[in-house]
């Protein structure tokens, strides 16, 4: 299958994605200057919250055609503890990041990497796949995504009861990925101003 039809097929499925979730973005009337529970609607706030819940895939596609809630659903996912259930897919965690880069907050790249791959249950075959999968596509991702998995897959390891070199073996592909530091949100404090609205 070429390159350009599988691109093709992606965007075709992605508009057919999307037509589910016109019938309630269509009809919200987002108040950008209103305070955040009260900025779009109730059946909008609940969309949001199901597909944060998600793996992230139809969120970020949401936010692909519909920018303007971008800023919503970061502030949102502040208060989204409860969300880190379901395994986010690790391509659409690093779009919500790029997406949401100007709208950082400690709390809410923190919710975010909570959902992704939790390398404490991988087994060691596990581990040695996710260090490849890094390895070939950590060029493609947010800094903070590859950070968290080598770091992750790294204190794995290194808790295991691997022998020292299947320790090495397993790190190997990961060993040569230069961190990048961008935005440090693993402080132990927490949001200074991390004051939950409910709703009302």
């Amino acid at each position: 299958m070429s390159e350009t039809y599988k691109k093709k097929a992606r965007l075709i499925d992605e508009i057919s994605d999307i037509e589910q979730y016109k019938p309630i973005l269509e009809k919200d009337s987002f108040k950008k200057d209103e305070p955040h529970w009260r900025s779009i609607s109730k059946n909008t706030i609940t969309l949001f919250q199901v597909l944060i819940d998600q793996d992230l895939r139809d969120l970020v596609n949401v936010l692909r055609h519909y920018p303007i809630y971008t800023e919503w659903v970061c502030e949102h996912f502040r208060y989204a503890y409860s969300y880190s259930e379901n395994e986010a897919d690790i391509d659409a965690a690093s779009e919500l990041l790029v997406l949401g880069e100007e709208h950082f907050s400690k709390q809410f790249v923190r919710n975010v990497v909570r959902k992704l791959p939790r390398c404490d249950d991988m087994s060691v075959e596990e581990l040695s796949k996710l260090a490849l999968h890094v390895e070939q596509n950590h060029s493609d991702w947010h800094p903070i995504v590859t950070n968290y998995l080598c770091d992750n897959i790294t204190k794995a390891v290194n808790r295991s009861n691997l022998h020292p070199l299947q320790r090495i073996v397993v790190t190997k592909p990961i060993l040569s990925i230069k961190r990048k530091e961008t935005y440090i949100y693993d402080a132990e404090d927490r949001d200074a101003v991390l004051d939950i609205p409910y709703m009302n």
